[in-house]
């Protein structure tokens, strides 16, 4: 069965203003093929991406942690397929805690 990718989701945070806290506002039903985080400037910061269930926070997934040092660059790719019910989403986050950069932020995803 061909896969369709869906439109990319996109979003991006300066640090010095805030953390990122992006949650994605995907309509149907959908395969999570990779997350794209690119900084400006090399980071050292948390990165956490939760699966946000439409069955309530009960049921939110931490589904990938890194710490970044002094990088620019963080892809995650799941191991699996990552198939998602509507109303499910994606909830990326990055800490702000040396307050330098700007994070741009990619989901791939496709049509289950």
């Amino acid at each position: 069965m061909k896969r369709f990718l869906k439109l990319d989701k996109t979003t991006s945070q300066d640090l010095s203003e805030g953390d990122l806290d992006y949650t994605t506002d995907f309509g149907s039903k959908f395969k999570l093929e990779k997350i794209l985080i690119q900084a400006n400037v090399a980071i050292t910061e948390t990165i956490t991406i939760t699966v946000d269930s439409v069955h309530g926070s009960a049921y939110d997934a931490v589904i990938a942690k890194e710490n970044l040092i002094g990088k620019q660059s963080y892809v995650f790719k799941p191991s699996a397929q990552e198939n998602y019910q509507a109303g499910d989403q994606i909830n990326i986050k990055c800490s702000n805690a040396n307050a330098t950069g700007v994070v741009y932020v990619t989901v791939k995803s496709s049509e289950t």
